[in-house]
């Protein structure tokens, strides 16, 4: 989620040349976790909130699954139990 402009954008990882192959794609992916970079080519900044298709996440005591995401919006499906007077 960009901040600046209150939209999302499609961030890709940052895959090198010689990492292409198949037997070397979870190497690859393992060394560059967390190296994402945006649509024109900058890397994500770290104070953007990142949302990925089937994360999981908490919203007010209750468990979403993200499933589905464009530029202005984002589709939780539930998938928790309801929290009823949580702390009582």
């Amino acid at each position: 989620m960009n901040p600046e402009t209150n939209k999302f954008e499609g961030l890709k990882y940052l895959i090198t040349e010689k990492y292409k192959t198949d037997d070397a794609f979870e190497k690859a992916l393992a060394q560059v976790e967390n190296k994402l970079i945006r649509p024109n080519g900058e890397s994500v900044p770290k104070h953007w909130s990142v949302f990925a298709i089937d994360e999981e996440i908490v919203i007010k005591d209750y468990t979403f699954k993200v499933v589905y995401i464009n530029e202005s919006s984002i589709t939780f499906e539930p998938v928790g139990p309801v929290i009823i007077n949580k702390g009582e």
